[in-house]
């Protein structure tokens, strides 16, 4: 009988560790356009949500939400505030975050000239509003530690409408 098929002396088992050489590189490879398509989407995401937050803020105004405090995006997460308050700002971001880890996001907000923080009341007419959206992006790629953080950032301000 003859062998279909010859190995050359010395030659056994090196096709398994080619293998194992090119797999860890082509997969390497692949989580990191992954990543880096995850991170695109995520920086992304975070330029817009500040820019929807604020205006969020500047389209439903100081009194907008008056008398219609049923309405669910006139609520902060309690159901309790009825204005654009930052609580509503924060929960309206929250809730248009799709694939995004929200216990990582930060959201600010403050009214300018005043340039303190709104801590509840809603940014009077004529001023300006800011959101700054804050999120600490993880890598999911092998090679990269996990305690290696990109934090990303985006801010909004925009005049509050009557």
């Amino acid at each position: 009988m003859m062998r279909s098929v010859r190995q050359k002396n010395g030659e056994s088992g090196s096709a398994l560790v080619e293998f194992a050489l090119a797999s860890v590189i082509i997969l390497t490879v692949l989580f990191g356009i992954i990543d880096m398509g995850r991170a695109l989407y995520s920086y992304d995401w975070v330029s817009d949500a500040a820019r929807r937050g604020s205006r969020y803020s500047m389209v439903r105004g100081q009194t907008s939400c008056q008398g219609t405090p049923h309405l669910t995006d006139c609520m902060a997460p309690t159901g309790t505030a009825p204005y654009s308050t930052p609580d509503t700002i924060g929960y309206y971001i929250m809730s248009n975050g799709f694939a995004i880890d929200r216990n990582a996001v930060t959201v600010t907000t403050a009214c300018w000239p005043d340039t303190k923080a709104l801590n509840g009341a809603p940014c009077p007419p004529a001023c300006s509003v800011i959101v700054h959206v804050q999120y600490a992006f993880s890598w999911i790629t092998p090679l990269v530690p996990r305690a290696l953080n990109w934090k990303m950032s985006s801010s909004s301000a925009v005049f509050v409408s009557q």
